[in-house]
């Protein structure tokens, strides 16, 4: 009796770390419905690396620009030859609907999430697209489950570049994570008087994201010479593993907070209160401010911090100058 031929199956995800990070439990639906199956992600350029690391897929690759007409023939003609049977469409955003249109009404069996709500880049707070019309359509049964990404960690722990010596950090330690809008981010000195909290504490501040964040780094690291600035220097496989061992985080509206709380860590959250920021199940404090996030006190922050017992306002002495952090 002849084998019953392998599926190949095309899951596609480009719409940014937070919604990648809520998609996991969808994922993991997806490999238990089709578990013999070959299936591939498709998703953007910065999310290979952690998607690579993923346990639900059998390869990787990065969505190309389909707005030139060459490389969109060249692209379709590479998936018409993958001969996918099944396209689970978990984005639903303008590239993924040129591609399907571009696949023709012969193409393979469709499933997609509801249209993705308009913006200019996701952030921690804003609306991510839902994935019950995906779910039904596809007969898909999804655990009751918040998303985690401990499998991030787990798959290079062992790793030099996923400890946090690598740059240079030593003893206990916070996470600083602000967002890229100016408007609904932390203001500098307010991160800058939470790190000094920090290193009178013995928690060393180390603050992550990406390199557009680079001078507000700048700009902490004038009043708290002691930050480890990690701007633009870690992937989402290191930061989620930094995540894991930090004391805590304390964020804004950055999407990297989602990709924390994955693995585990606790933190507190800042927020504009007409933009709040719910994480149901999650040890997080959110704390907002009417007018502008600014306005949040940081030793408000770090009280707060210390009544979540993540902190002690006890003084264990100053935080040693880091070493000179390894090259990516």
């Amino acid at each position: 009796m002849l084998g019953r031929k392998q599926v190949n199956i095309l899951v596609i995800k480009t719409d940014g770390l937070s919604a990648f990070v809520a998609a996991d439990p969808v994922f993991e639906a997806i490999r238990n419905e089709n578990a013999k199956a070959k299936i591939s992600l498709l998703t953007t350029q910065g999310l290979q690396r952690i998607a690579r690391a993923c346990p639900y897929f059998d390869q990787v690759a990065a969505m190309p620009s389909l707005r030139d007409r060459e490389a969109r023939k060249e692209f379709v003609r590479q998936v018409k030859s993958s001969k996918f049977e099944q396209v689970y469409d978990l984005s639903c955003d303008d590239e993924a609907r040129r591609l399907r249109s571009a696949l023709g009404p012969f193409g393979p069996k469709w499933f997609s999430v509801g249209p993705a709500p308009k913006r200019s880049k996701l952030d921690a707070s804003e609306p991510l697209p839902s994935f019950g019309k995906l779910i039904e359509s596809a007969g898909l049964t999804v655990d009751d489950r918040l998303p985690d990404l401990r499998w991030a960690v787990a798959a290079r722990k062992d790793s030099a570049n996923m400890q946090p010596s690598w740059y240079g950090i030593s003893g206990a330690f916070g996470l600083l994570l602000p967002g890229e809008k100016d408007k609904r981010r932390w203001g500098a000195q307010g991160y800058a008087g939470l790190a000094s909290e920090m290193v009178r504490a013995g928690i060393m501040p180390v603050l992550a994201g990406s390199k557009t964040l680079h001078s507000f780094g700048d700009e902490i690291a004038h009043d708290t010479p002691q930050l480890v600035d990690l701007t633009g220097k870690t992937d989402h496989l290191q930061l989620a593993a930094l995540a894991q061992e930090a004391a805590f985080f304390v964020g804004d509206c950055s999407e990297e907070l989602q990709l924390a709380l994955s693995v585990g860590c606790e933190g507190v959250v800042i927020c504009h209160a007409k933009e709040p920021f719910t994480a149901k199940g999650r040890h997080i404090v959110t704390m907002t401010a009417p007018d502008d996030p600014s306005a949040v006190d940081p030793m408000g922050v770090w009280r707060t911090l210390n009544n979540m017992g993540l902190v002690s306002l006890a003084d264990h002495g100053p935080v040693k100058p880091p070493m000179t952090a390894n090259a990516r």
